[in-house]
């Protein structure tokens, strides 16, 4: 094997050491934001925001690149052409389908009509329901996870503002001097824009990673095809 195909061999191992910690990224963010989201569910019910299958497609595709990785070793592994090639396709496949699936995502999200409004009013409708056990808990919950208070701000529960709204409180409510200035409406929003920018980025980096991977299986393919002819005809 001559000092280029053993380069490119290296290079193919290096890349699934890169390919399989940018499936376990994939699997990790997408679980996050999956979380995330569900933590506040009972807020988004009834707004259209494309984003409840976001999270699910990237675990699936971390899964998939992660097993993949393992596939694109015994290649290189066993210097055989025909699995090298078979891994090459398959990341060139899964390459065209996350554009497909970035493209309509990217059509869905500016489709959306969704506003900072939209959460305001959904969370005021809630503070309305407060009484209820399980609306309780995810008000409280989307106060304390994003340290905000309010659909608008502390204002909109009056003179009752419930412990959640401060940080570390003890008690059954809190002190308007000591309650959090932002409305959860622009929380929640911003949250979820940036999560939306997240997956984009997520997405474009291992793309890059699944190009680059499938470019060195081929090369390195088509190394030993050449390095068998030389020694076929020598």
């Amino acid at each position: 094997m001559g000092c280029a195909t053993s380069l490119v061999k290296y290079l193919v191992f290096l890349f699934n050491f890169v390919f399989v910690l940018a499936g376990i990224a994939f699997i990790v963010v997408g679980v996050l934001v999956k979380l995330d989201v569900n933590d506040f569910q009972k807020i988004l019910e009834g707004i259209d925001i494309p984003f409840g299958v976001a999270p699910i497609l990237m675990i699936v595709v971390g899964c998939i690149v992660f097993i993949i990785a393992f596939f694109g070793c015994c290649g290189a592994i066993k210097e055989s052409t025909c699995l090298l090639t078979t891994y090459a396709v398959i990341l060139l496949i899964i390459l065209i389908a996350q554009i497909a699936v970035g493209i309509y995502a990217f059509i869905q999200t500016k489709g959306s009509t969704f506003t900072e409004g939209d959460l305001e009013k959904a969370f005021s409708k809630l503070i309305s329901e407060y009484n209820d056990k399980a609306v309780k808990e995810a008000v409280d919950l989307t106060h304390t996870e994003l340290q905000c208070c309010g659909a608008k701000g502390k204002s909109d529960w009056g003179g009752n503002i419930p412990a959640s709204c401060c940080e570390g409180s003890t008690g059954e409510s809190c002190p308007a001097e000591k309650a959090y200035n932002i409305g959860c409406g622009e929380k929640l929003y911003n949250f979820l824009k940036k999560s939306f920018n997240v997956i984009g980025i997520v997405i474009i980096v291992i793309a890059a990673v699944e190009l680059f991977g499938a470019i060195m299986a081929l090369c390195l393919s088509s190394s030993i095809k050449n390095n068998e002819r030389r020694g076929h005809y020598a």
